[in-house]
């Protein structure tokens, strides 16, 4: 009926209307947001070292915004105590994907948000409203030395691997690499004690 009142375009949507449909679906997952966390073995309250994992954990994040050309305008910091509550804290800045703008806010936002001083089972790092772009250059606050810096860093971890070259306030951190490219299109890896 469909095929004399609207010829060859009627079977087409008869077929579509009725899930009927040849081509292959090709699965496509555009990134929203980009997180780590950190669960330690033992529970800490060692600032210094809870610090230098934040910190790590916020330049490689901003180095893959850098390698996926993103920009992030969201940035939060997750804490979980030994007790379990767990607790977090975002923060709203301009798009970017600089080291010197990310870092420093998410160290004044963990400040902020660990005030118990309690045993830390977790500690996590999130960038959300996740947008393609290439870092626009402040024109008063950034310099060519350090945008030159960013490249030159950026290289040598593209060559010699993510923990290749590190700020000073990131060594000692342990595993905060993520060895893949997370905004490929394809979707989250999911690890092998989560349940799918």
């Amino acid at each position: 009926m469909l095929v004399s009142a609207l010829g060859v375009n009627g079977r087409t949507i008869w077929k579509r209307a009725n899930g009927t449909d040849n081509p292959p679906l090709i699965p496509f997952h555009e990134r929203k947001s980009i997180s780590t966390e950190r669960t330690f073995t033992k529970d800490t309250i060692d600032v210094e070292k809870l610090r230098t994992t934040v910190f790590a954990m916020a330049e490689n994040l901003a180095y893959q915004l850098r390698k996926g050309e993103k920009l992030t305008a969201c940035i939060s910091v997750k804490i979980r105590y030994s007790d379990f509550n767990t607790y977090t804290k975002q923060h709203k800045i301009p798009y970017t994907s600089a080291d010197h703008v990310i870092i420093p806010k998410i160290l004044e936002l963990f400040d902020r948000l660990y005030q118990r001083r309690l045993l830390i089972r977790l500690v996590g790092v999130k960038f959300t409203h996740i947008v393609s772009g290439n870092y626009q250059i402040n024109l008063f606050d950034d310099t060519e030395e350090m945008l030159s810096l960013y490249n030159a860093m950026d290289t040598i971890r593209d060559k010699y691997g993510e923990l290749s070259i590190q700020k000073a306030g990131s060594i000692g951190a342990k595993t905060i690499g993520r060895f893949n490219n997370p905004f490929n299109g394809e979707p989250p890896v999911i690890l092998a004690h989560r349940k799918q």
